[in-house]
């Protein structure tokens, strides 16, 4: 990885990694590469809309823009010109790598979540060769030639599905899982080192999204006696292995190489724009719950087309199929077939005339949006209705308790100021942050007859707002110890 003139710039990304866990590693020197970057660099802390949902950070990171503006939260977005869902695709957003590449800067870019190729002719682009988070375009990569040498090298071990049927009180598949985990980590360093020798960029962007999708499923493992795992037996009576920390191992070793091949004279930035922490699948009453409290209303059968009838009938039968058909289904039907037979089902059809607020679909925070007037075309909450709206489910929400009197709701928050600004908010309207009460098994609501499990039963770890960079390079004397997503790109172009 050499250059003519200019800087050699090499961005990592561990995806989801904990500031916290890595910090830990790193003083317990079980994460060398890292903490010899960060004897010679500087930690910063990242501060990023993960508070919004973790849908959010990688756009912004991407495009510099808040998401106020790019309008992405989630893998699904809310149209409200169609009242209902879309798959997000990534065609509308400009990467910030694109601007160097047009100043005949060599790029390489491998893996960054939610980023598709922007059709670089030097350097090379790949895109979802194995990803955590996944858009509807599949594998993508180029150059031509790039595509065939990322074609024609060893797939990850976990493109076949294999691990739907993963629990996490089941050690045997958790091993499984981790040893994948780590040997994904592997294969995706040794096929970033040789798209970089053979394209020799000066900037090399790359990300580790196996952390992401073994903390998911194993956070259990790295605190096993937190409160929220108290309603389910997770371990079997035994102590678990830190199996975690096996993954995140295998990153730091793939980092090391990386960072060896890029030089010594080389910027070098390890970053992750959220962190993880412990979890038992998500809260799924929001959408029951606005029913009961009337902001929300299901549109009778009699009311409803035959094509909603027919949907309605689907949806019914998902939440009712049993876990090991489910299971079945997910194996061996492929991602971009489920997502399109999801998208129609995941919102119950709504009497939207006498709708205020609903709830969206979510893998982490509550997601609600006002049913309102110039925004949503059947809206039906006024302008001057917006903000007593938003007061009112803002006053219930945190008002939630279990009937042992534990609150739910940590806090509740708005992404729009006011009603005029909301206008054109694409993002939910409120955010719920929810506490550990929230996600016991079943959730028991005082004063309410909504009984309601968590969704993403084998999740045990949910994401966290902070990230981290540990930032070696010229620039490390002047950051302040913090920056924000949105500027980490113009910190790895301002490096070059």
């Amino acid at each position: 990885m050499t250059a003519a003139n200019g800087t050699n710039v090499l961005a990592i990304g561990i995806d989801a990694a904990e500031s916290t866990l890595v910090r830990q590693l790193i003083e317990q020197d079980e994460m060398p590469a890292l903490k010899s970057l960060l004897a010679d660099g500087q930690w910063l802390r990242v501060q990023s809309p993960a508070h919004i949902g973790s849908g959010a950070v990688w756009p912004t990171f991407m495009t510099g823009a808040e998401p106020t503006t790019h309008g992405v939260y989630s893998e699904w977005s809310w149209r409200p010109g169609s009242m209902s869902l879309s798959r997000y695709n990534g065609r509308h957003l400009t990467p910030f790598w694109t601007r160097p590449a047009l100043q005949d800067i060599r790029i390489g870019v491998f893996d960054v979540p939610f980023a598709q190729p922007t059709g670089v002719s030097d350097g090379f682009e790949v895109s979802e060769w194995w990803a955590h988070d996944t858009t509807d375009a599949g594998l993508q990569a180029g150059p031509k030639e790039i595509l065939s040498l990322v074609k024609n090298s060893p797939a990850h071990p976990l493109s076949a599905n294999r691990f739907v049927n993963t629990t996490p009180n089941n050690q045997i598949n958790l091993k499984e899982l981790k040893a994948a985990c780590v040997e994904g980590a592997r294969l995706r360093g040794q096929l970033a080192r040789t798209l970089i020798k053979e394209t020799k960029p000066r900037l090399s962007l790359m990300v580790f999204p196996e952390i992401h999708h073994a903390s998911h499923q194993m956070w259990h493992t790295m605190e096993p006696n937190h409160p929220v795992y108290n309603t389910r037996k997770l371990n079997e009576g035994r102590a678990p292995e830190p199996l975690l920390k096996d993954v995140y191992r295998a990153v730091d070793v793939q980092i090391a190489a990386l960072v060896e091949a890029a030089g010594s004279d080389a910027t070098v930035m390890v970053f992750a724009l959220h962190g993880m922490r412990p979890a038992l699948g998500f809260p799924a009453f929001l959408a029951p719950l606005l029913c009961e409290r009337g902001f929300s209303r299901l549109a009778n059968w009699r009311s409803q087309s035959w094509s909603k009838r027919a949907l309605s009938l689907l949806a019914a039968t998902k939440r009712h199929t049993p876990d090991a058909l489910k299971k079945l289904y997910y194996r061996l039907t492929p991602t971009a077939a489920t997502h399109k037979l999801a998208r129609p089902t995941m919102l119950p059809a709504y009497d939207w005339a006498n709708t205020r607020a609903f709830s969206l679909p979510t893998d982490q925070y509550g997601w609600i949006r006002v049913n309102l007037m110039g925004r949503e075309s059947q809206g039906s909450v006024s302008l001057d209705q917006y903000e007593e709206t938003c007061g009112e489910l803002k006053a219930l929400l945190l008002g939630l308790v279990n009937d042992e009197g534990q609150p739910l709701v940590q806090e509740v928050v708005r992404t729009a100021a006011n009603a005029e600004t909301a206008l054109s908010n694409p993002l939910p309207d409120l955010v719920v942050h929810w506490l550990d009460a929230a996600f016991a098994w079943p959730v028991r609501i005082k004063d309410s007859k909504v009984h309601a499990e968590p969704v993403g039963k084998k999740s045990t770890g949910q994401h966290a707002s902070e990230g981290f960079c540990i930032y070696r390079g010229a620039h490390a004397q002047d950051l302040g110890g913090v920056v924000a997503a949105k500027d980490l790109g113009r910190l790895i172009t301002e490096s070059l």
